[in-house]
């Protein structure tokens, strides 16, 4: 199961973030490994993405392992259901940044609204790496690789702000992001999960270290904020 934990600090976001990744052991057990870390602009919480294979064993994570490495003000949990991947096409722009995007839609038009999400004809440099079901304060996440936020935000008001069922759509972009997990853990947890088969116009990557590369994260990659 994946779910992310977002960690309300309360000292300052950089120090926090420092200490999670100089504490993957602390943060880890068994049955719970942490994937990645990223950071929505303008927000005042670190999500923490995790692959959890015993909700037996989460709560030692979340009542004693986090607590005991970053100082809190609160967490708060979302389970990520039905989790998928997409394969990225080989011709797409240099220039992507990673966003997040989260859907308000009613019950009874969840599973239209998630596939159309998977079937939108996205233009070249527009689209999605991964879609989840998240019944927190939102009932879809999926995070898209764009050149800007104003072109997400287009293609959607367009092609999903008036389908039957959706109550709102919200954009952020995600300013940093860091694997944690072992590539080798990342790569097979993606392919485990890709929606499809890639095919010849695709290539595998991992979308976290593709937009670092084109310098979505120069911040990351300074080490600054």
């Amino acid at each position: 199961m994946m779910i992310i934990v977002r960690i309300f600090p309360k000292g300052k976001l950089n120090e926090s973030w420092n200490m999670l990744l100089s504490n993957v052991e602390r943060i880890s057990n068994e049955h719970c490994t942490p994937l990645y870390l990223s950071l929505q602009e303008e927000k005042k919480f670190i999500s923490l993405v995790y692959d959890v294979r015993d909700m037996d064993h989460f709560d030692d994570i979340i009542v004693r392992r986090i607590p005991s490495t970053v100082q809190l003000e609160k967490t708060r949990i979302i389970t990520l259901l039905k989790p998928i991947f997409f394969p990225l096409r080989k011709e797409s722009p240099a220039n992507l940044e990673r966003y997040m995007v989260a859907l308000r839609v009613t019950s009874s038009e969840l599973e239209n609204i998630f596939n159309r999400i998977i079937d939108l004809d996205y233009p070249t440099d527009v689209f999605p790496t991964y879609e989840a079901y998240s019944f927190g304060e939102d009932d879809i996440l999926t995070s898209m690789l764009s050149p800007s936020r104003e072109k997400i935000k287009k293609l959607l008001e367009e092609k999903l702000a008036r389908e039957k069922g959706v109550l709102n759509i919200e954009v952020d972009r995600i300013s940093m992001s860091k694997r944690i997990a072992p590539p080798e853990m990342w790569k097979q947890y993606r392919e485990s999960k890709y929606v499809s088969k890639p095919r010849e116009e695709h290539e595998d990557y991992d979308f976290l270290e593709r937009a670092a590369m084109s310098e979505t994260f120069v911040r990351e990659l300074r080490g600054k904020f």
